[in-house]
């Protein structure tokens, strides 16, 4: 109860909308670069989609209004499918983090079409597009953490073909941790350090 009354309840809002979003790109950029090099499993599974209620969970979701941390519903990947085998599987995750690394700063694109709306809604905007780049930034970095649910975590499946249900069984558990780790602050958010820099490139 102390988290949530920190917290304003625009705060909230404009979270609950930057993980969202985050959640559309980064779910629908994991699944575009696996179907590109002959993966079609996310695809059947419905994760090449920009809605991002096929992105999201709901622990993740929460830890983004709380922390500005967040992760998507884990993708399932074919690895054997794919173009160049586990190292496929590494270039999908690795150029997919990466790729919404480079949306963060092209986002302040957007801030001058923002000024043009309402005030109050062209604030509102503004508001979720900061919360948005801070959470994108902590979040990649996040998922940089090869844990079970996070988005490094898919390269372990290599280890574990055959055995995919006893794998998906290791998710809750690597969650679990990450999200303790994040309430305990031992996995702070690092955007504040690093977003200066992506701006700078």
């Amino acid at each position: 109860m102390a988290l949530l009354g920190a917290l304003s309840l625009s705060e909230i809002v404009t979270r609950i909308a930057a993980v969202l979003i985050y959640a559309a790109l980064q779910g629908a950029l994991f699944a575009a670069l696996a179907r590109l090099l002959g993966d079609a499993r996310p695809q059947n599974e419905g994760r090449l989609t920009v809605n991002p209620f096929a992105q999201v969970s709901m622990w993740g979701l929460i830890a983004g209004v709380f922390f500005a941390l967040t992760w998507i519903r884990p993708v399932r990947y074919e690895a054997r499918a794919m173009r160049f085998g586990g190292w496929g599987l590494l270039l999908v995750v690795a150029f997919s983090l990466v790729l919404m690394l480079v949306v963060v700063p092209l986002a302040d694109l957007l801030r001058p079409a923002l000024l043009l709306l309402p005030r109050t809604a062209g604030y509102a905007a503004l508001y979720v597009l900061n919360q948005f780049q801070t959470i994108a930034v902590g979040s990649v970095i996040l998922n940089c953490i090869p844990v079970p649910g996070l988005a490094a975590g898919a390269l372990l499946q290599l280890g574990w073909q055959g055995h995919e249900r006893r794998f998906e069984r290791l998710v809750p558990i690597g969650l679990g941790l990450v999200f303790a780790a994040i309430v305990a602050g031992l996995i702070p958010n690092p955007a504040s350090s690093v977003l200066p820099y992506l701006r700078a490139v």
